[in-house]
């Protein structure tokens, strides 16, 4: 049964960021919109994580990460899920069927 977290505050909220490169498949961090949404919902009091297979460890604001290796196990253990990029290899229906909210933050359209 999936409970509704719209309404829930950052503060205190488990969230996992998928895909924290500038784009999809690349390990490059330059121009990432992932690590600043990392900093700014940990400042905003969030317990993050993030998962992308492509960048197993990063290091934010003196905070060294690790790729959270199980996602579907991270998605399971949170309360929402943000978009950042999409790498190819995620389980994609998983996301969608076990996130107990999801979050799309990449630009589309241009």
């Amino acid at each position: 049964m999936r409970r509704d977290w719209s309404g829930r505050p950052v503060r205190g909220s488990r969230i996992l960021i998928l895909g924290v490169a500038y784009k999809r498949n690349v390990n490059d961090l330059r121009e990432s919109p992932g690590p600043d949404i990392l900093t700014l919902l940990t400042e905003k009091g969030g317990i993050l994580s993030y998962h992308d297979t492509h960048v197993p460890a990063l290091v934010r604001q003196g905070r060294s990460m690790k790729s959270v290796p199980d996602l579907e196990q991270a998605l399971d253990a949170t309360d929402c899920v943000v978009v950042a990029t999409d790498p190819s290899d995620n389980d994609w229906p998983a996301v969608h069927s076990r996130a107990a909210l999801l979050v799309d933050a990449r630009v589309t359209g241009w």
